[in-house]
């Protein structure tokens, strides 16, 4: 298994570790504030853990981009638990893999021959048609005449969606992360 498809299902299992005991806070943007400033002191204890190990700078600047992504979800969850709390909160993750995403592509593209970008760039081209058309019947699905109804079908939706650039971050960081470790 690919050091980035455990390092996803860690990361994925740290978002179920909170408990939702307290009861359900609003998400101001101080209290987001102070999450991120949470996880940017934890992230420093957390690279620490990272460099001692075996790897590649480049695998620690991946390891240190997600759990920072993960984490802050992670703490909103644990905020804000309702419906709408968790489908903002997988919205944003999802807009955090999309940024990730968009950054391991580029430096991607960096990396490719002349002849094989177009490759990438075509490929990319068909992904994102493919996780449009997708998003679509992803809602489609979990319409009530569909899926039974209920509030919670939006939270399975923005899952469904938030698993589909969340993959293909992965990938692209996969390909990237082979290049590098084979010159």
């Amino acid at each position: 298994m690919k050091k980035s498809t455990i390092l996803f299902i860690t990361l994925s299992f740290s978002l179920l570790s909170y408990s939702q005991h307290k009861e359900i806070k609003e998400l101001t943007p101080e209290i987001l504030q102070g999450i991120k400033t949470d996880i940017e002191n934890k992230t420093v204890k957390f690279k620490a853990t990272l460099s001692t190990s075996e790897m590649t700078p480049e695998q620690i600047e991946f390891s240190v981009d997600t759990f920072k992504i993960e984490q802050i979800a992670a703490k909103r969850m644990d905020i804000d638990y309702s419906t709408a709390g968790m489908n903002n909160t997988v919205n944003d993750l999802t807009a955090s893999y999309n940024k990730l995403l968009n950054k391991y592509y580029q430096k991607l593209l960096k990396l490719l021959k002349v002849e094989d970008k177009k490759v990438l760039m075509n490929a990319q081209k068909a992904w994102i048609s493919y996780r449009d058309a997708e998003e679509k019947l992803i809602w489609t699905m979990t319409n009530d005449k569909y899926s039974g109804g209920g509030t919670i079908q939006s939270n399975f939706a923005t899952g469904s969606y938030n698993y589909l650039v969340k993959n293909r971050a992965l990938e692209i960081y996969d390909y990237y992360d082979s290049i590098i470790k084979n010159n």
